[in-house]
């Protein structure tokens, strides 16, 4: 009992001991720690000051650069005000200069575009696109008629009529006045045109088109056309106008195009009528071809009878040959054994 007192005694000191003798090494290792992170803090620190200080030198050179950059602006801006300036006394001196005109159409018509000049650039056109037998100048469906469109173009064997009209004069006016007057004018002008061309130029039944052409030859002006309002803001454009009308505005730009768009049109139209009447066609062979065929087994049916007839009638034929040559045969005298005496000469 006394020994294993003793050696439970020794056991719990050497227990101790070891408790001590860990708790020494750790406190060790924790000095050690703080040492390192001492000096870990010491080196992060330095090089945060270090970091700082360097980006502190580059933000002042950075903000020497940007102060010489704005000067430079400065001086650019400066000169530039100038400039402006100095356009501005000119932009003056051109209103001044543009205010002496006596009239808007002086700065912004060009001659060539009014009048029979118009007629002459559409004749051009046409005749850049299309060989000259598929053309007629001075066109009217009735001849002998006093008035005429400028131009007609021989589409699918029919006539489009092309008529050029501008208006300039009023248009100008509207557009230097703004003025509710001058503007209804000015579409009325237009409006009459359209109702020209469709009430005395679309004659389907003297070899025209069912629509026509109205040849703008300015951009300008049939772009602000083609805009404008029939009577007010809140009614049909000019361009729905006439198209109800039957009648195509074009520009020399889409002159060619809308050209070619009706000829694709009429190509299309003629082919699928060719094709109908092929249709047609074929549908009057398949009733010919059965017409025919009935023909054919009717003849085949005849010709059956009489060969049955031709066969009946040769087996008859027979029958009376071999009846006959029976008859003939009964007709003939009968020879006998005895021999005949000769007569004397």
């Amino acid at each position: 009992m006394l020994y294993a007192l003793i050696a439970c005694n020794a056991a719990i000191l050497g227990l101790i001991l070891w408790l001590i003798f860990a708790l020494t090494r750790l406190d060790e290792r924790s000095n050690q720690l703080r040492e390192d992170l001492r000096s870990t803090k010491a080196d992060l620190q330095n090089k945060t000051d270090s970091a700082v200080s360097s980006m502190q030198s580059s933000t002042a050179q950075f903000m020497e650069g940007l102060k010489a950059v704005t000067g430079q602006i400065d001086k650019r801006l400066e000169g530039t005000g100038s400039a402006l300036e100095g356009l501005r006394e000119s932009a003056g001196q051109l209103i001044t200069g543009l205010q002496s005109v006596s009239e808007l159409r002086d700065v912004f018509l060009v001659p060539q575009r009014r009048g029979p000049q118009s007629e002459v650039h559409l004749q051009s056109l046409l005749e850049n696109i299309f060989p000259r037998e598929v053309l007629k100048f001075g066109y009217h469906p009735d001849p002998g008629a006093s008035e005429h469109v400028e131009a007609a173009v021989l589409i699918a064997e029919r006539w489009l009529p092309i008529d050029s009209k501008a208006h300039v004069d009023k248009f100008l006016e509207f557009k230097k006045t703004n003025g509710r007057k001058e503007k209804t004018a000015f579409l009325s002008a237009i409006k009459g045109s359209i109702e020209d061309i469709s009430s005395k130029y679309i004659r389907p039944e003297r070899g025209t088109h069912d629509f026509a052409f109205l040849f703008v030859p300015a951009e300008s002006l049939w772009m602000e056309i083609t805009e404008f309002a029939a009577n007010d803001e809140s009614e049909t454009d000019l361009f729905t106008y006439a198209r109800a009308k039957k009648v195509i505005l074009v520009s020399p730009q889409t002159l060619y195009p809308y050209l070619r768009l009706v000829i694709v049109a009429m190509a299309g139209k003629q082919l699928a009528n060719r094709a109908q009447e092929l249709q047609m066609n074929l549908q009057g062979l398949v009733t010919r071809f059965q017409e025919v065929r009935d023909s054919v087994e009717k003849a085949s049916k005849q010709m059956g009878n009489a060969k049955a007839n031709l066969d009946e009638a040769r087996q008859d034929l027979l029958d009376f040959e071999q009846a006959l040559n029976r008859g003939v045969s009964l007709a003939a005298p009968q020879q006998s054994g005895q021999i005949e005496e000769k007569q004397p000469v």
